[in-house]
């Protein structure tokens, strides 16, 4: 039995400590998930991109797009509302999620706009996460304190 599990979808832990917990997961394709929901703000990023069909309690449909190798920031599911997911493609979708256990945004970084131009839009894909003021160049750096060379 277990093992037909690991056609419909695998979930691999990776860890979990005070602030986060992380995981692998693989939507294997035409395999539709169960009704679920997020609870909590979360960093998916896409190992093997692919395109799921989000499919809400009412009826609305929406494709959730992940580029192999980008990251993005998801917020809460809105309270009593769950969703299904389908991966429609030929191959399986693998994403690495990492939620946050607390209950507010990282200090920076979170754009409710996914066009990548920033501020509030109608954009219907996922929220893509940006560091303010710094979109993709050829000298960014991550923003990390870095010890002074002398």
């Amino acid at each position: 039995f277990s093992h037909l599990l690991y056609l419909i979808m695998s979930r691999e832990f990776q860890f979990e400590n005070d602030k986060s917990v992380c995981w692998k997961t693989t939507v294997r394709p035409n395999v539709p998930l169960k009704m679920h929901r997020h609870d909590r703000f979360r960093v998916v990023v896409a190992l093997q991109g692919g395109t799921l069909k989000k499919t809400e309690e009412n009826g609305t449909k929406t494709d959730l797009v992940f580029e192999t190798g980008k990251a993005y920031y998801l917020p809460p599911d809105p309270p009593n509302e769950l969703h299904a997911d389908i991966n429609e493609g030929d191959e399986d979708v693998v994403v690495m999620v990492c939620e946050f256990k607390n209950e507010g945004e990282p200090a920076i970084g979170a754009k409710t706009c996914s066009c990548g131009l920033g501020g509030e839009c109608s954009c219907p894909k996922f929220t893509g996460f940006r560091l303010e003021g710094n979109l993709a160049h050829e000298n960014w750096q991550p923003p990390t304190t870095k010890r002074e060379e002398g």
